[in-house]
């Protein structure tokens, strides 16, 4: 009897905590998760598309690059600190993680080219759009009903880590005096490693022969995919630009490898172990992404004003073949939304010290539709210095947070990030 409960345990426990304590597991790691490519862009909140006048505009809108007038190379380092407090609904005991990581967040060099009229540019580099190093935990006494874990003590950790990022090469052209296009050819490559460890405990005696379950999972995955985009730059007067950005679908291949283990100790002493391992191969085939921005420079250009929006209809996106067998062919059209991603920022030069000071605003919505957070919301401020008109300078720090609530799980983030970015013209 015990034998064939402990097999129907495993099947409801794994269901159980992957819906209930780690909702995020539902979620396609791949999907959404933007982090920011840039100091200088991002102390803007990331409003770039009507600026993009820097290496990151490989990125964020590569028109831009050929309003660059020397070789530049760009380097970019970023630093996340991911704090969450989890805790069961009800429960006034905190269970508080963190997670820090430094990453490279771009390098690159633009070079300009001549030509008889206008201006001509090529570009290549890196750059980190995404990041998925943040954790989780919680301890507590089940509060559900219902189920065989009601009552228990949980001990849970859920450990994120890696990120995406994108190799390009890409040319920026005037075809007119004010109106500027490019595109780039992008390699996406990155990795992700999930580690869930969760034990359940009988420590008030509710139940009169399970004494302990612990279950563990880790999914390793590799990324690899070709995309492209296209920008348009168009400076509208001396003083107002207007900059548009079409992204091409991907088709991201994963290379998945996944271990499962379940440990289950009954209260007479007896013991029942489990292990199970695997790979798959499949594709995430993510959709088009459309975006549009302005930058307005008033006060001799000294103020900067910008602003970008950034349509994704995420319900668009497919596997290919589905990942495992309950997965359905309208996965992304049940469980996903189209998202509108708004950056705002302002910019304001001193020009006795040369430096430039920078505040900005970022709404991220969040792609799965069955959460109780819909947006995560930034904040960021940032300053830049130019030395001898050859050498800048940025620093960027990036404020955010959110709450979200599943079931009898509640949790609390905070992000800390620091973008830190060195840019050399000759």
């Amino acid at each position: 009897m015990k034998r064939a409960a402990y097999a129907s345990l495993i099947c409801l426990f794994t269901i159980v905590f992957f819906t209930t304590v780690g909702m995020a597991q539902v979620e396609e790691m791949a999907i959404g998760k933007t982090f920011g490519v840039g100091a200088r862009t991002m102390g803007m909140g990331g409003a770039s598309l009507g600026l993009a006048d820097d290496f990151t505009a490989l990125y964020w809108n590569p028109a831009g690059m050929a309003q660059i007038q020397k070789f530049e190379f760009f380097s970019s380092l970023s630093h996340n600190v991911a704090i969450a407090d989890t805790y069961f609904t009800g429960d006034a005991v905190k269970t508080t993680t963190s997670r820090s990581q430094m990453r490279l967040n771009s390098i690159g060099f633009v070079y300009p080219l001549e030509t008889r009229q206008g201006g001509l540019a090529v570009g290549f580099g890196y750059n980190r759009p995404q990041n998925f190093d943040y954790q989780t935990a919680v301890q507590g006494i089940d509060p559900g009903s219902g189920t065989d874990f009601s009552g228990f003590a949980v001990d849970e950790m859920n450990i994120n880590s890696g990120g995406i990022g994108i190799w390009s090469f890409g040319a920026s052209v005037y075809v007119t005096k004010q109106v500027l296009v490019g595109g780039s050819l992008d390699f996406w490559h990155g990795n992700s490693l999930n580690e869930l460890d969760t034990e359940a405990t009988d420590t008030l005696n509710v139940d009169n022969e399970w004494l302990r379950f612990r279950y563990d999972d880790e999914v390793d995955r590799e990324y690899s995919g070709v995309g492209g985009r296209i920008g348009l730059l168009a400076h509208l007067t001396d003083t107002i630009n207007l900059g548009l950005t079409l992204v091409a679908p991907v088709e991201l291949g994963v290379d998945e490898v996944w271990y499962q283990s379940t440990v289950d100790v009954f209260d007479d002493g007896e013991k029942a172990t489990d292990s199970t391992s695997g790979a798959q191969t499949y594709d995430i085939e993510r959709p088009f992404e459309i975006g549009v921005g302005a930058a307005v420079k008033l006060f001799n250009k000294q103020l900067i004003l910008a602003g970008d929006v950034q349509l994704t209809d995420w319900t668009q996106t497919r596997y290919d073949p589905a990942p495992a067998d309950d997965i359905p062919k309208n996965n992304f059209e049940e469980y996903y939304a189209t998202t509108l991603q708004v950056r705002l920022g302002a910019e304001y030069q001193i020009p006795i010290i040369a430096t430039h000071i920078r505040f900005g605003y970022l709404r991220d919505p969040i792609p799965f539709r069955y959460t109780e957070v819909d947006t995560h919301d930034f904040l960021t401020a940032g300053v830049g210095k130019i030395f001898e008109d050859s050498l800048k300078l940025d620093v960027t720090y990036v404020l955010g947070g959110w709450a979200q609530e599943s079931n009898d799980v509640k949790t609390e983030n905070l992000t800390h990030r620091v973008f830190m970015s060195a840019a050399y013209r000759f």
